[in-house]
């Protein structure tokens, strides 16, 4: 999908969906703005901007609602906020490109050019005893008994399969996989 291409597909997570999507208009990758908005909201309030245990309403008040911030999220932050949260995707933040959001007052600190190179060390790292440590979860989440999601014989065309290029499945771990099912996995 182009920058000025559009779809129609409706999908997504109820909170994160941006208005264009909700309201059955074409949308462009536009919309990725709004849910890094949403997602960026989310973090610094502890919920989505327009959160509502009722999805109708939450959808309502996504194309209605004034967007309102806590004491605790400062002005820079409102600022980029309110960008990334624009219901008119034409002027969203972003609309012209990633380079609008990096150029955006919250973010002059950062060196993209070394971020990207792996240069700039992380303000926080947490400590991990090896690559399976899950120690700085919280137990609510690590004492949950995993589900598998896997799909038998999804025949999914050579076209979509590509769409998942770079991205790999290792079932080497016990218990993940076994029998039928690894062969059924196997022939995708």
């Amino acid at each position: 999908m182009t920058e000025t291409e559009t779809t129609n597909t409706f999908c997504g997570t109820p909170e994160y969906l941006a208005p264009e999507l909700l309201l059955g208009q074409g949308y462009t990758k536009t919309v990725d703005w709004w849910t890094l908005g949403v997602l960026l909201f989310e973090m610094l309030t502890g919920l989505p901007p327009f959160y509502d245990e009722n999805t109708n309403e939450m959808y309502r008040k996504i194309l209605q609602d004034e967007l309102r911030f806590s004491e605790e999220v400062g002005s820079e932050a409102r600022s980029l906020l309110t960008g990334l949260l624009t219901r008119d995707p034409n002027v969203r933040l972003g609309n012209n490109g990633a380079q609008e959001i990096k150029d955006h007052p919250l973010f002059m600190s950062i060196d993209w050019k070394k971020l990207m190179q792996k240069k700039v060390q992380p303000p926080f790292k947490p400590s991990v005893e090896s690559a399976i440590d899950t120690s700085n979860f919280d137990e609510e989440f690590t004492s949950e008994t995993p589900q598998d999601s896997l799909v038998n014989d999804s025949h999914l065309s050579e076209t979509v399969q590509q769409q998942f290029a770079g991205f790999t499945f290792n079932p080497t771990h016990e218990g993940v996989m076994s029998g039928s099912m690894a062969n059924s996995v196997g022939d995708l």
